[in-house]
């Protein structure tokens, strides 16, 4: 098992209502793992997640779970006024119109201060969420790779290209995204259950053709946990960093297997 340094991944998530995946080049490694982990946040954390990937997926996307989480588009139109005041001093915020003009109305209480020019913010909203992951490098969403300029973005990236707009970055030079994130979630406190690991399975199965190309120790063993997540003798789900123990059957690992212990096609 890898054993990846998470400590400032973990303490980002914490807290977070809203999360926002960018897997900014589209293949079935790339947003399998975008899914798990959209799907991972939403399930264990309740976070509102979504994946923004700005090639559409066609129909050899069709087995994963969680597209409909997936939009090639993303608004930056959004206009974000805020106010560095107290907000048990405000009353009420409302709008109204004046010759196709709009007015905020922010009433503060009886006896607040008064409301400065210089405590009021605008700014153009990007998308950014609460959270933001990106699987890759920005520069593959041209012309919205503006995007990382605001917000807390985690790197995940299996090329040593670390980016200073990233509060956290985690390379691995030797894995897909698939197995980076077979093992990631677990460590993050993120549940492995059917349909994430479901989408790991497919992604791990295509980005190594069936197990037979750019494979080591940890990529069969993250096969073996997806598999073991996949199926419904599964004694509890991967939690906490945890590989689970084999039971006492003996099982076969075979990638080209039909059956119940076959690895879903793409």
């Amino acid at each position: 098992m890898k054993n990846y340094r998470v400590d400032e991944i973990k303490s980002l998530i914490s807290g977070a209502k809203t999360a926002l995946v960018v897997v900014p080049n589209l293949s079935i490694d790339s947003l399998s793992s975008g899914l798990a982990l959209a799907l991972s946040l939403k399930k264990n954390n309740n976070i509102d997640a979504k994946v923004f990937c700005p090639q559409k997926p066609d129909a050899n996307y069709s087995k994963l779970s969680g597209l409909d989480l997936v939009s090639d588009t993303i608004s930056q139109n959004d206009l974000v006024i805020t106010l560095d005041y107290p907000v048990e001093q405000i009353e009420t915020v409302n709008y109204n119109q004046d010759n196709g003009k709009l007015n905020l109305v922010i009433q503060t209480k009886p006896g607040s201060s008064k409301v400065t020019q210089n405590q009021i913010l605008v700014a153009n909203q990007s998308g950014a969420a609460d959270i933001n992951f990106i699987l890759g490098d920005e520069s593959l969403l041209g012309s919205n790779s503006n995007l990382v300029n605001s917000g807390n973005w985690i790197q995940i990236s299996p090329t040593n290209n670390i980016k200073p707009w990233a509060k956290a970055s985690l390379v691995d030079q030797d894995a897909p995204y698939s197995e980076i994130f077979t093992f990631l979630l677990p460590m993050i406190g993120l549940n492995l259950d059917l349909d994430s690991a479901k989408d790991l399975l497919i992604g791990l199965r295509v980005a190594t053709q069936s197990f037979s190309i750019n494979v080591s120790p940890e990529t069969f063993e993250a096969g073996a946990v997806c598999l073991r997540a996949t199926q419904p003798l599964m004694e509890t789900p991967v939690s906490n960093g945890q590989i689970p123990q084999l039971n006492n059957q003996s099982t076969q690992f075979n990638p080209n297997q039909s059956g119940p212990n076959s690895i879903p096609t793409a």
